[in-house]
């Protein structure tokens, strides 16, 4: 066997057997998140200036995929709340192009799986997209079961968002993984949705 498909077969059953490790730290992602959640307020100018500060990290360090994912998700987001068609369809092929990308240098990271995850099932169902979003997801819920390095918050956001597209898609467990999001903190923003 060459080295190429053992390396394939490796990653295909450490995804089957949910042990994606959290490669990217919590701090990165810390900081990342509060960019996004700024881009997540609809307003065209301050995502134009997070997306730049997402493009300066990835100038620093090219390797960087959580910033490549988020940046693609910034470009999502910043699709959904333009103005001008064309614009919209090119920031959302740069988004898909960037998230691609920071999955495939990083096919093993839960937190960059997870950023690209929600954002595809975010994305309308038109851009067919969901069933990669369902597929990472499938990979996503055993590491959020098992918890490793990932956070609390993060496993409640897995299991919440992986939910609802299971419930969409006709996915089976869908109750299932609502009932473990307000298992692991009823108190929380995700446990409180989770009802």
């Amino acid at each position: 066997m060459n080295r190429r498909f053992l390396g394939i077969l490796f990653l295909i059953s450490s995804l089957a057997m949910g042990s994606l490790p959290a490669e990217a730290t919590a701090e990165a992602l810390s900081k990342y998140r509060a960019r996004h959640d700024v881009c997540l307020q609809g307003d065209v100018k301050t995502i134009d200036l997070q997306i730049d500060k997402f493009e300066q990290q990835l100038a620093a360090n090219p390797k960087d995929s959580l910033a490549k994912a988020f940046l693609g998700s910034a470009c999502a987001l910043r699709a959904k709340f333009g103005k001008w068609g064309p614009t919209k369809l090119s920031f959302l092929k740069r988004g898909r192009k960037l998230m691609e990308e920071a999955v495939a240098a990083s096919p093993t990271d839960a937190r960059v799986r997870m950023v690209r995850a929600i954002a595809y099932y975010r994305i309308p169902k038109r851009f067919g997209v969901r069933d990669t979003s369902v597929a990472d997801f499938q990979a996503l819920v055993p590491a959020a079961k098992a918890g490793g390095k990932l956070t609390k918050g993060e496993r409640q956001a897995i299991l919440y968002y992986a939910a609802h597209a299971f419930r969409e898609e006709k996915v089976a467990g869908s109750e299932e993984l609502l009932t473990l999001c307000r298992k692991l903190d009823p108190n929380s923003e995700y446990g409180k949705l989770a009802h």
